[in-house]
This record gives structure tokens, sequence and C-alpha cells, in this order.
């Protein structure tokens, strides 16, 4: 297990000579883990910042799946399309978005593949270097994109820089070609919910189901997203049959014997339970609503 508070999480500022992306997004990494199962993913924390210093990004696309939430303000991701707060968005594999801008308001993005789709941590950072250095070499990285001379017609190619580094990493690591997946859903699928009931399932206990997505095939291959929420003391366990990722805004998230503050998430991992609890005071009844993320499983 894994457990975050967001305020003591260390900070670092994504800027314009360290990303393939221009702005200074200050960003926190919350949550990581690369499994025996071949997911791999990350769980951070960004606030965006104006001017000179807002992320953006071309129209794009990649071979993993993206859970995007809006803690304060609301954050773009493409052209009259932005995700406000308290929403959640939905990017699947394969689905085109973009241009974004990026210049107000902070969010939490969970990023996860399968078997390279997604490409984070030392087993895939120790390729970066060289494969940056082999792409400066035969071409230049310019606003988010990648162009190369096509040797066969002498024309220019593009491509989207991260996916340019996506390939250059992969084929270094597996001597196979990356390729991105025709989409399933045709673009990003935005929630709210707020507009979704809760239903019991204990005492204390109530769950709001906000949906299933299947982007790879097989009885538990689908990314669930949903809600609970837990009052005076009720407990919820987060079962073992799948990694599952959690946050909350409120304060009074139990875990482990330990009470724990405002904006609190945790990392369940697959063949393990943790049980989550609402504290009890005698002063208020105490509520707090955890946003929920089950992971798929390809076995």
């Amino acid at each position: 297990m894994q457990i975050v508070a967001i305020a003591e999480a260390p900070t670092t500022r994504q800027g314009r000579d360290s990303s393939l992306r221009t702005g200074g997004t200050v960003r926190q990494t919350l949550l990581s883990d690369s499994t025996a199962d071949g997911l791999n993913f990350r769980f951070i924390r960004s606030q965006y910042q104006g001017g000179d210093s807002a992320f953006e990004s071309p129209k794009h696309r990649h071979a993993f799946q993206q859970i995007r939430f809006t803690e304060a303000g609301s954050v773009n991701y493409a052209p009259g399309h932005d995700i406000s707060q308290g929403d959640i968005a939905y990017f699947p594999r394969g689905a085109y978005y973009g241009p974004q801008r990026k210049d107000h308001g902070a969010g939490l993005l969970l990023q996860f593949g399968f078997h390279g789709e997604h490409q984070s941590g030392p087993e895939w950072t120790q390729h970066r270097a060289a494969a940056l250095e082999r792409l400066n070499a035969r071409g230049r990285f310019e606003g988010g994109i990648y162009y190369e001379q096509d040797e066969a017609t002498g024309g220019e190619t593009k491509r989207d820089a991260n996916q340019a580094l996506y390939e250059e990493q992969y084929f270094a690591r597996t001597g196979r070609k990356f390729s991105i997946p025709p989409p399933g859903y045709a673009e990003p699928i935005l929630l709210h919910p707020a507009a979704f009931d809760y239903y019991p399932t204990a005492a204390g206990v109530r769950v709001k189901q906000l949906g299933h997505f299947f982007d790879h095939p097989g009885p538990n291959a689908d990314i669930r997203i949903g809600m609970i929420e837990l009052a005076d003391g009720a407990s919820y366990e987060f079962a073992s049959d799948r990694a599952q990722i959690a946050w909350t805004s409120d304060a009074g998230l139990r875990v482990d014997g330990t009470t724990h503050g405002k904006l609190t998430c945790l990392y369940s991992p697959r063949d393990e339970t943790v049980t989550a609890s609402a504290a009890t005071t005698t002063a208020e009844r105490q509520v707090i609503e955890l946003y929920v993320l089950e992971l798929p499983r390809l076995d």
C-alpha cells in the first residue's frame, strides 16, 4: 500500500528546458508502480500557471489510458472543452484530444497502461537520455512536435514529441515497433459526478458507479470509476482482486490506525487488501467522500 498526504508531497516545476512540452507546471508525483502483470502507472497533481508558463500541447493521442480530475478551477483539454471543478474525464487509448492550453486550475492525473503502453519508472527512464540523443541527431523538437526528414522522400515528417520518445524508448528496450491502437471510443468522456446518486451498500456506506470502460478485451479488463461515501466510523475494504487508487478532498480518512487530513490519496495493489474508514468524532457527524479507480486486469 502507498498513502500520501498531498500537502506533504515534494513539488517540481516542469520547465521548458526539462520537458518536451512548453510551460512551467508545478507538479507532484503522488503514486506510481510497475507490477508483475505488466501494469505501469503514475498518479500526479498539477498546478497550472498563466502567461508564458502555461502548459500547451498539440492535438495528439496515446497508447495508454488516462483519468483526469479537477480539484480547483477548470482545466482545458481541447478548444471549448474543460473539466470543471469536481468533474472527471476518461481519456481512452488511441483517442485524439487537444490542442490544449492549461493556464489555471489544479488537477489530479492518472496515466496507466500495460506492457510498454505507458512508460514511467526506472526501467524506462534509463533509456530516456540515449533516446533523446538519437532523436535530436535525426531531427528536432519544437512546440511539442518532433520533426524529422524522411530518408525515402526527402520531405519532413512530424509526430507528437512524446510519441516520438515513446517509440524510441520502446524499440530500445524491446526491439519491436511501438504502435498506438485505433480508438474504441472516439473522444474523451466527461463525467459529472454530482449528477449521479448514491445508493447504500452497508451501514454508513454509500456508493456511486460513474462508469466502466473497456479498452482491452477480457472480463476484468475495464477501468471502473466510482465514489464511496463513509459516515460515522463506517469502513470499506479495497479488495485484492484489482489494483485500486483512491483520493479524498475531505479530512478524516482513517487507514491502519492513522487519521489523515484533507487531500489524501492511496494505492491498494493487487493481491493486497486495505481497509479505509471515516474517523469518528463526538462533535459532529463525520462524512468523507472517496473517488475510487479500479484498474484493469488483463489476465
